[in-house]
């Protein structure tokens, strides 16, 4: 099909299995070293104490995708700026995994003494719960992230949730994504990676190690077994944690695989909730469009990333044990990434309107 000969699987693992450790004591000291004691945990203990606040209605017009003869600088700036109406003390982040939520962190603790504001990040799960279908859970989450007062970046990753649905002003709310299909390839290596799984285990004791044949499983032979359900992104099956999901909400159609209705109202929840959805792939002008569009907790960050982060692979959690792909995997895996690729254009093309935008100076 399209398997590659024979990785140098075992020579690497014999280096890699001692060296392991010693890389892992010395990204713990580096991170311990750029860590603050003071950072924040989300507290839902205070929940019977939330009262909720002004309620805003969400916009009824959508569209990334502007005609030539709609592009004067006013529809332009009503239509891509929808930090308006949103409380503007609270940022809310949604982590993606593999989507550069480590360095969105690392960026935000950097900024937070310069711009004024405390940073209030769930500490590491074992598994995330993205999918919260109850109502009173959602709630409950709307009404603790509402309840700070002083200005606060949150970030949680669970999908989309309307804070207006439960009587609470929402919140400023932003989001990286990545090509589809690089993301389930960075996925499959995290997974595999040592750092992680030192790290993790670390974390959380009871984890138990991979086992060898899962270490040198690669993406070609994973696609190749159809009965190895890690690799298999089938449209119309529930699968937890794709891209869309994360926008579309919690409705049932949501965590489908694929589903075009799903993938509408996620279009739409960007347009009238994101005030901006990064893109990895266009990095520079996704830090510029947060700067511009959301000074408050975003100035100076073009700066404070090409300082500080730019060529720290520790601090943007880049993976180097990731291997090149082979070209006729990629293929096959875009074939059942249609909608995803769908609404990975549409959110490229939304951050390039934005960006425009800003050389207009009409935002």
């Amino acid at each position: 099909m399209f398997l590659r000969g024979q990785r140098l699987s075992d020579m690497v693992a014999c280096v890699c299995v001692p060296t392991t450790f010693v890389l892992y004591l010395h990204l713990m000291v580096t991170q311990n070293a750029f860590e603050e004691p003071q950072l924040m945990e989300v507290d839902y203990s205070s929940a019977s104490a939330i009262r909720p606040l002004e309620d805003t209605s969400l916009h009824s017009e959508t569209t990334a995708y502007i005609p030539e003869h709609l592009k004067s600088p006013s529809h332009i700036q009503r239509l891509l700026n929808v930090t308006v109406g949103a409380r503007e003390e609270i940022l809310l982040v949604t982590p993606i995994l593999r989507c550069g939520a480590t360095t969105t962190r690392n960026i935000l603790k950097l900024l937070r003494s310069q711009n004024h504001f405390n940073l209030i990040a769930d500490p590491p799960k074992k598994a995330e719960v993205v999918h919260i279908p109850n109502l009173t859970a959602q709630r409950y989450i709307a009404g603790n992230i509402s309840a700070f007062k002083s200005p606060s970046a949150v970030m949680q990753s669970f999908a989309y949730i309307n804070f207006t649905q439960f009587g609470y002003q929402r919140p400023i709310q932003i989001a990286m994504v990545r090509d589809p299909i690089a993301r389930a390839v960075s996925w499959f290596y995290h997974a595999r990676a040592p750092f992680q799984i030192i790290e993790r285990h670390n974390r959380f004791p009871d984890t138990k190690f991979p086992t060898r044949k899962f270490l040198k499983k690669d993406i070609e032979t994973c696609l190749k077994d159809r009965k190895d359900i890690e690799c298999r992104y089938l449209p119309g099956k529930a699968r937890y944690g794709h891209t869309v999901e994360f926008f579309c909400g919690h409705e049932e159609n949501c965590i489908i695989f694929g589903d075009y209705e799903g993938m509408q109202r996620a279009k739409k929840v960007v347009e009238t909730e994101f005030a901006v959805v990064g893109i990895l792939e266009d990095w520079d002008k996704t830090l510029a469009v947060l700067e511009h569009y959301i000074p408050r907790f975003f100035k100076g960050v073009t700066q404070v990333y090409k300082d500080k982060l730019q060529d720290n692979k520790q601090l943007t959690n880049m993976n180097f044990y990731k291997p090149k792909v082979d070209p006729k995997a990629i293929d096959y895996l875009r074939k059942n990434f249609t909608v995803e690729a769908e609404f990975y254009d549409f959110l490229r093309q939304r951050l390039d309107q934005q960006y425009k935008a800003i050389k207009l100076d009409t935002i």
